[in-house]
């Protein structure tokens, strides 16, 4: 029995659910485009927007600092733009879009101790990243006769700080902020042949939650 005003300790055998926000914010860098016809196309680069969903992650308390996490998401949409055409006499800027799904298996390992409201966190692990939906713009399509625009998925580590904060036995409120190691080579059909890049994607994810413990 717990005495009014006591949180009990999260400890082993614990399970963490939380739901919330997660924003995807990629810090990309990417090769020059190159195509069958020209070679390298110097000054060029593929650009990738933020987005946000909703993530849900999973933590089951191993002992009562280390911790076992699974992170999920409904399917992140990017915009992918490109730079640098403009010099070749391309006014294309709007390539198309892709859909993502990020699922992080991560160890963490929780600072204080497993009676403390306030519980801060460090965690590493390793991401795979399927890509999905690919969607050429109708600029890209008209002006480059693109077609068949295709990004391979990717393996890489992760690494995060978060912190959950207990109000009570049951229900946390948790803030995250993790980097994932994604990379990927993309290609399409054109009316230059075959063109091809590397993008590392490289994102920041952000997520606020709300977690519910049992």
């Amino acid at each position: 029995m717990t005495l009014p005003g006591i949180v009990s300790a999260q400890q082993a055998g614990d399970w963490l659910v939380r739901v919330g926000a997660a924003t995807v914010a990629p810090d990309e860098s990417s090769k020059v485009l190159t195509t069958q016809a020209t070679g390298p196309l110097a000054g060029t680069g593929v650009g990738v927007n933020n987005n946000t969903q909703v993530g849900l992650n999973v933590v089951y308390m191993m002992s009562d600092h280390l911790g076992l996490e699974l992170l999920a998401a409904t399917p992140f949409e990017h915009d992918l733009s490109v730079d640098g055409l403009s010099q070749y006499n391309f006014m294309t800027t709007d390539l198309g879009s892709t859909k993502h799904l990020p699922p992080t298996v991560s160890a963490l390992y929780y600072f204080n101790g497993p009676a403390a409201r306030l519980r801060v966190y460090a965690g590493a692990g390793l991401n795979f990243t399927t890509f999905f939906s690919e969607k050429l713009s109708p600029q890209a399509r008209t002006e480059l006769a693109a077609d068949r625009l295709k990004l391979d998925d990717s393996w890489g580590w992760s690494a995060s700080v978060g912190a959950d904060f207990r109000f009570d036995d049951t229900w946390t409120i948790s803030g995250a902020v993790r980097r994932l190691d994604i990379s990927t080579d993309a290609s399409l059909d054109s009316a230059l042949g075959r063109i091809t890049t590397s993008v590392d994607i490289d994102p920041w994810v952000y997520m606020l939650s709300v977690g519910f413990m049992f």
